[in-house]
């Protein structure tokens, strides 16, 4: 069984996953009805959240169907799960990622059968009988969070129905960024361990009072999927629950229970109903964590005679690391040091802290008195949680950025790993059923041999050797972001900021930072104050500071003479995070070896009523490359760089302003004769950038274009000779 999960992974993997994504019917957001029965429905504060299935929509002249839509519904609504709805408001398209780093949302909610999000204005019940046992179950779910509102303090509500019921919108992002950065973040989620310790318990409870192993079993396999489904129905709850469930039949049969069997068996499940699963993080975490248990930990048994329950669990700790190691690089991009010996104490803690957390919501129901005690423990528990989360991040090398591994590097580890499982495994056999000692190899010899490899293999991964000079023009909707790494390593940001992407800073411009494997960025270049240039910069400062936040070692300004109010709060946020602030004006050159940037624009002490033609004009040179990064000039400011004479030509030109029709004029593309020109821009902005007439300009003046609307991020690197500019990633 294991096997044959195994393979149909395998087969997965090597087909695109475009191959499994519902097709799309509209290309952008236009304004749409639909039809469907509610699945399931989530309170927010200011929203209700539907998820509608089967789904008839009219788009403008197209009407097609589409198995589930996720609905936003502005304030409060109660429509029960089975109800009929009739919505009008506007769809959206879940696309692709644009960037490197960037968090693939088709993907994850294509694991969820979801294409499109609605964002609805009217909705009305057209009939439909509401599921009995589904909405009594959330009616359940929403009493116990009644009582945790009532018993406990807001944070630890948030943390316990995020533990307890999958309810993560009350969560303190302070908080759960502090659990993601010390590895402990899967206690927030419904897990493995949170459902065998209800189930299995349950189970064991009804046998003890029963006598009977159908009594006991039929309830609590009813029991788990009831509770799976009420608490959302992620990847590890299914996996789970299909494992314990395969547990109990087992019982009920009279059979031994085979954990290798379970995990191929709920794999297989997951991955016939929904392909897409099998290259979600979720999934990948899960099952490479209880393989790791039912492989690994067994193998540690033959090198220890005995040992107390602080190795059993640094054995189930390390297993667990060997086989997930390169998966929480290739999601997350960077390793918690200290999160095997943090979990020492949190996993043995969840257990008490989950049986306090049921009996005080269960309880509430009927005694708040009761509840309250329980809730003390819980309180107790999240606080010395929250204290040893904290001071690990104090210290040193606490979060180490890795960068996402190449692709290769990940298949030769694992390859590495199975071989070194396929020596270990026959030593155990020879150790089992051979008698004499000259038969097998010395204690320890095998283990070792396969663990120099193995760690080398991981040493491999984190290795990143970077040349040349390279310039990442980011996808950030209508705005600008241009990141820089030169030859000796240093990284600078040119401007950060979108109109149209909320928190772009957190989740376009950091996350490809971090998949780049960043540590600091030495330099921030802001041309001018337009929000979308320096919004996302602001977004970058203000986390600097936070645990795990990406330090940042300068910031670059304009020096002008007058400086407005966007200036002066920006210049003010830099210097209370005691950020070094540098003022740039014509002339003026960064430099070091074999690379520079020099100040073309504008002279220092400028003024100017037109914020844009103040835009720090920087030339970026390497051997005998040149980029010319433009900001948003105009044609003023242009005119004024070509009787400069400070202009010559360039292979790369950031094109100016998004590509508006009002920059890049064709005296000021004749100086620098761009031989490929980057625009950065949305395809749904209302300014109708990049205008007909630039494009057409920097087509005569030779210039091939790239355009973050059509391509996304865009990628130039050199030595110094050779340009090669290509996607990113």
């Amino acid at each position: 069984m294991a096997c044959l999960a195994l393979l149909v992974f395998l087969i997965l993997q090597l087909l695109p996953a475009g191959f499994f994504y519902e097709p799309l019917q509209v290309a952008g957001q236009c304004e749409a009805q639909v039809t469907g029965q509610v699945s399931r429905q989530i309170q927010k504060e200011d929203k209700t959240q539907l998820y509608i299935k089967d789904c008839q929509v009219q788009c403008e002249d197209i009407q097609f169907e589409t198995r589930q839509i996720l609905v936003y519904l502005t304030g409060s609504a109660d429509y029960p799960v089975g109800t009929n709805l009739s919505l009008s408001g506007t769809i959206y398209p879940i696309e692709e990622p644009t960037n490197p780093g960037q968090f693939n949302s088709r993907l994850y909610y294509g694991g969820k059968g979801i294409s499109y999000t609605f964002y609805a204005k009217t909705a009305r019940a057209a009939g439909g009988s509401p599921a009995f046992i589904r909405t009594k179950l959330l009616a359940l779910k929403e009493r116990i969070q009644k009582v945790y509102e009532n018993v406990l303090s807001e944070q630890d509500c948030g943390l316990m129905e995020a533990m307890v019921l999958g309810a993560k919108e009350g969560l303190d992002s302070e908080i759960k960024e502090l659990y993601q950065k010390n590895g402990i973040a899967h206690v927030l989620a419904i897990s493995g361990l949170h459902i065998s310790l209800v189930g299995m318990g349950l189970y064991r409870m009804l046998r003890r009072l029963t006598g009977s192993c159908l009594a006991a079993g039929i309830p609590s396999v009813l029991f788990l999927f009831a509770y799976g489904w009420m608490t959302g129905a992620s990847i590890s709850t299914v996996r789970a629950a299909l494992m314990c469930t395969l547990a109990i039949l087992a019982d009920l049969a009279g059979r031994t229970y085979d954990m290798l069997t379970g995990i191929g068996f709920s794999a297989l499940i997951l991955m016939l109903t929904n392909p897409l699963s099998a290259r979600q993080s979720a999934f990948l975490l899960s099952y490479g964590a209880v393989t790791a248990i039912a492989l690994l930990v067994p193998i540690w048994k033959l090198y220890r005679k005995k040992s107390g329950r602080i190795l059993e669990a640094l054995s189930v700790s390390f297993s667990v690391l060997l086989v997930t190691f390169p998966l929480l690089l290739c999601f997350f991009y960077e390793y918690p040091l200290y999160s095997v010996l943090l979990n020492l104490l949190v996993i043995p803690l969840m257990s008490i802290l989950m049986v306090c957390g049921i009996l005080c919501g269960v309880l509430g129901l009927f005694c708040l008195p009761a509840a309250r005690f329980f809730g003390g423990f819980c309180h107790l528990i999240l606080g010395i949680y929250e204290w040893t989360g904290t001071k690990c991040l104090s210290l040193p090398g606490a979060v180490l950025p890795m960068g996402s591994p190449d692709r290769w590097k990940v298949v030769l580890y694992y390859l590495v790993l199975c071989v070194g499982l396929v020596m270990l495994y026959r030593e155990r056999r020879k150790k089992k059923y051979w008698r004499k000692k000259e038969d097998f190899s010395p204690r320890g010899a095998v283990l070792a041999g396969t663990l120099g490899p193995l760690l080398f293999c991981g040493l491999l991964l984190c290795l990143r050797v970077c040349s040349g000079f390279s310039a990442t023009m980011l996808d950030v909707g209508q705005g600008d972001a241009v990141c820089m790494r030169t030859p000796s390593g240093s990284v600078c940001l040119y401007d950060g900021g979108s109109s149209n992407v909320k928190s772009v800073g957190n989740y376009r411009i950091l996350p490809y930072l971090r998949w780049s494997g960043v540590t600091a960025l030495d330099y921030i270049f802001v041309s001018h104050m337009d929000q979308d240039h320096i919004n996302g910069i602001r977004e970058l400062v203000e986390g600097e500071r936070s645990a795990g936040g990406l330090p940042i070692r300068h910031a670059v300004l304009p020096d002008l003479a007058v400086r407005d109010e966007a200036y002066l709060e920006l210049e003010a946020l830099l210097k209370e995070a005691e950020i070094p602030v540098l003022y740039m004006g014509a002339g003026d050159v960064l430099e070091e070896k074999d690379c520079s940037f020099t100040c073309l624009w504008p002279k220092k002490g400028a003024a100017s009523e037109d914020r844009n033609d103040l835009s720090l004009v920087l030339l970026a040179e390497y051997k005998e490359f040149q980029m010319l990064l433009t900001g948003d000039i105009g044609t003023e400011a242009e005119k004024q760089l070509v009787s400069s004479g400070l202009l010559r030509e360039v292979e790369v030109l950031k094109t100016a302003h998004h590509g508006s029709k009002y920059s890049s004029a064709e005296a000021f593309l004749q100086s620098i004769r761009p031989a490929v020109s980057l625009i950065s821009c949305s395809a749904t902005n209302r300014y109708g950038h990049p205008g007909e007439e630039t494009l057409q300009r920097l087509t005569d003046a030779g210039s091939r274009i790239y355009i973050t609307k059509d391509q996304g991020a865009v990628r130039v690197w050199t030595d110094g000779k050779i340009v090669k500019v290509s996607p990113a990633g």
